[in-house]
């Protein structure tokens, strides 16, 4: 093969490598668009930017709406003397997942308790909503945070409620992380959640704090407080009387979540020296909200019962062992079975089962 034939194949060759790459980099710096994601205008982008919190305008709701079809954004059915009512429309803009270009993220909606949680991202020039949950809040107005975590995918989270009646209440924290220009839900924690009486022989009540770790590592600590204790047990008790005023199983742990970067979750991290009775475990957490789930309590506090049946007091004895009989026997251990009894509105009405 001659000297000049050799070159011309160098060339070709070079050529084709150097078009390879340059695509391949081409791809990166502008990935594929999904077909769920819904192409927003600069126009609307530049008034979310621009909103100057006087008042919230009503056009950014209706033309987002054209933008999303044939999906859409609740709707406030409520009259009210202010027209501006229910109302909500919060932004951010940041750079979330650490590609040196800002995301704008935003709760909006006509009804300030359902808001929407909103995530647009510009690629290639353009603007796309990548991301939309509606978010339940019930009679609490609604934040937006961005942690400032250790990590260059910052983590954004808000409270939600997930179920609320008289006696009963839950609600929590989602957790988020932007990667890959997909959003995820990377943890979601208990906040509040408690039941008193409803039928049920073991109320609790759960409380808990978090914090950010902001160095070495992307941790968030968690600090729960819990307390287990029964419902109606006097014969002159009603069917949503409890008594938090003896605590079956109770305490509080502190334990650490760690993001793992492959699975995209905050995962629990437990050390080996914390196996006591008392400690915290994933099961024992799974019951935090889990109301009537008597089966997996007793499965998950197995330890921490048997030393309250050891060194606690007469009466949490007495109750403790009958509870114990009585979970053998069902999944769920109640003191009185309440049906639905008459709807009101929205509201429903329970009582004792006939």
């Amino acid at each position: 093969m001659s000297k000049i034939t050799c070159l011309i194949l160098f060339v070709i060759f070079f050529s084709s490598s150097c078009q390879r790459n340059s695509k391949k980099s081409n791809d990166e710096a502008y990935p594929t668009i999904q077909k769920n994601w819904r192409k927003i205008p600069d126009e609307w982008i530049n008034k979310a930017l621009k909103f100057n919190y006087q008042k919230v305008d009503t056009t950014l709701f209706v033309e987002f709406s054209r933008y999303i079809k044939p999906d859409t954004i609740a709707h406030l059915k409520t009259e009210h003397v202010d027209p501006n009512y229910g109302l909500i429309f919060n932004s951010i803009l940041a750079d979330l997942d650490g590609d040196q270009n800002s995301e704008l993220i935003c709760l909006q909606g006509w009804d300030v308790y359902t808001p929407n949680l909103c995530v647009f991202k510009q690629i290639d020039k353009a603007w796309y909503l990548i991301y939309k949950e509606e978010i339940d809040t019930f009679y609490n107005s609604p934040t937006l945070t961005i942690a400032g975590n250790y990590s260059s995918n910052k983590t954004f989270y808000l409270r939600r409620v997930y179920d609320h009646g008289s006696g009963v209440y839950i609600d929590g924290y989602s957790f988020y992380k932007l990667e890959n220009n997909k959003v995820y839900k990377c943890l979601k924690i208990i906040n509040d959640a408690h039941i008193y009486g409803w039928g049920l022989y073991l109320n609790q009540s759960i409380n808990s704090d978090f914090e950010f770790m902001g160095d070495i590592k992307d941790e968030l600590d968690v600090n729960y407080s819990y307390n287990f204790f029964p419902g109606s047990i006097y014969p002159t008790d009603f069917s949503w009387d409890s008594h938090e005023e003896i605590p079956l199983i109770s305490g509080q742990d502190a334990i650490s979540y760690i993001y793992d970067k492959k699975a995209h979750q905050y995962k629990l991290d437990i050390p080996k020296y914390k196996s006591g009775a008392t400690d915290l475990t994933a099961e024992k957490i799974d019951c935090f909200g889990d109301f009537g789930n008597d089966s997996l309590f007793v499965k998950a506090f197995r330890r921490h019962i048997d030393m309250v049946l050891k060194i606690g007091t007469p009466i949490q004895k007495k109750l403790l062992n009958k509870y114990l009989k009585l979970a053998e026997k069902n999944k769920t251990v109640h003191t009185e079975i309440l049906e639905l009894k008459k709807h009101a509105g929205g509201t429903s009405f329970y009582g004792p089962s006939n």
